[in-house]
């Protein structure tokens, strides 16, 4: 699998969704960065920390052994020197958010003031979907209902999509296609699928702040897994 590190200016946020109910959490199942002027993870249980060591000893809780074969976790996509993308990190100095143990965070939203002001979105979110049917999307925290805005919306589709949610957000995952399956949020509080192991979505991110003005609001999104890969997986 190849993933492709968007060239444009930093303020960007990656992350990486894991499926399923107990899989391997190794977060690779959908890889993707988000971004923009005024842009801001919001968080309150966790920490953003420096590359640990990877491998397969689950701290902190995306360093874990890969279904797909040795070297693949989230951490090898985005720092580099395994299987995933060729070896070539997405965003190797950046630094990952997870608890003070090593856990994870399950409270992450997002908030951004765009040019027309709060909640607006200048320039389009852009994800690249290579295959599978993981969708991902938003929610808006204001909608009491928490209705999820597929952005990939049939799932297994290719090309650039967008959105402008208008407000802040959190952001939201599904294994089904759009037809059924787990959904999972980032704020562990709404309701989904419940899972004891924490958040479905690790979050990695500079923790330098740019200079205004020098951004876009811009999103990729790719799998962490190609359908070949799935494939092989479900044949063991």
């Amino acid at each position: 699998m190849l993933l492709i590190t968007p060239t444009w200016a930093d303020n960007v946020y990656y992350a990486g969704f894991e499926d399923s109910v107990g899989g391997d959490y190794d977060y690779n199942d959908l890889v993707f960065s988000i971004g923009g002027t005024g842009l801001t993870l919001n968080h309150t249980t966790g920490t953003f920390q420096p590359e640990p060591t990877l491998g397969t000893s689950g701290t902190p809780f995306w360093n874990r052994a890969s279904g797909d074969g040795p070297l693949f976790n989230v951490g090898y996509c985005i720092y580099g020197g395994g299987n995933c993308n060729g070896g070539t990190g997405l965003a190797p100095t950046d630094d990952y958010l997870a608890t003070v143990t090593g856990g994870p965070v399950n409270d992450v939203t997002f908030s951004f003031t765009g040019p027309a002001g709060p909640g607006s979105v200048d320039s389009p979110v852009f994800l690249h979907i290579a295959g599978d049917t993981d969708l991902v999307g938003w929610y808006l925290l204001s909608d009491p209902t928490h209705t999820p805005h597929w952005i990939n919306s049939a799932g297994g589709q290719t090309g650039d999509f967008s959105f402008d949610p208008g407000g802040a957000f959190g952001l939201v995952g599904n294994n089904g296609g759009g037809t059924g399956g787990d959904t999972f949020y980032s704020q562990n509080g709404v309701a989904g699928t419940d899972d004891t192991f924490g958040s479905h979505f690790a979050f990695f991110g500079s923790v330098t702040v740019p200079e205004p003005g020098s951004m876009i609001l811009f999103g990729t999104a790719l799998l962490g897994l190609s359908v070949m890969l799935r494939r092989r997986k479900n044949a063991q």
